[in-house]
């Protein structure tokens, strides 16, 4: 993936696998409601904002995409309706790279955005700095190949 200075980058937690893979298969997602406000403001300054995902508790994360639109100019996907807390408007994405990397294989990767701890440690909405977040696309999108 070639990156540009001008990428913010941010990790994503889903409640379940399926959310996921509905965001795979629709190119939409919704994320919790604090951090519409961060989202619509890294979509309207930055030329790519790149979400990394990560099912909650699977040590994983399941790849990553680009957002396309800012929060609520996509329809909701139905999947929110089980969620048991508010969420943004939905947005629409595009899926880079799929693959499933153990966080095991990340423990070096530091994020500078939050206190140097390894990068798949994060809430929902953890920005992750701009060299680290390169660097973990660049190690999914080589896992992917391999």
């Amino acid at each position: 993936m070639l990156i540009s200075a001008d990428t913010r980058y941010f990790i994503v937690k889903s409640f379940n696998h399926d959310n996921v893979l509905h965001a795979q298969r629709d190119g939409i997602w919704a994320t919790q409601e604090k951090n519409a406000e961060i989202f619509s403001e890294a979509f309207r300054t930055a030329r790519d904002v790149i979400l990394i995902f990560s099912v909650n508790k699977s040590g994983k994360f399941q790849g990553y995409a680009r957002m396309e639109s800012a929060p609520g100019t996509a329809e909701m996907p139905t999947w929110t309706k089980g969620l048991l807390w508010k969420s943004s408007g939905a947005f629409y994405i595009r899926w880079i790279t799929i693959c499933d990397i153990s966080f095991y294989h990340l423990s070096s990767l530091l994020n500078r955005l939050n206190e140097d701890q390894p990068v798949f440690v994060g809430r929902d909405g953890q920005e992750i700095d701009p060299e680290t977040g390169a660097q973990l696309c660049n190690i999914v999108d080589e896992s992917r190949v391999h």
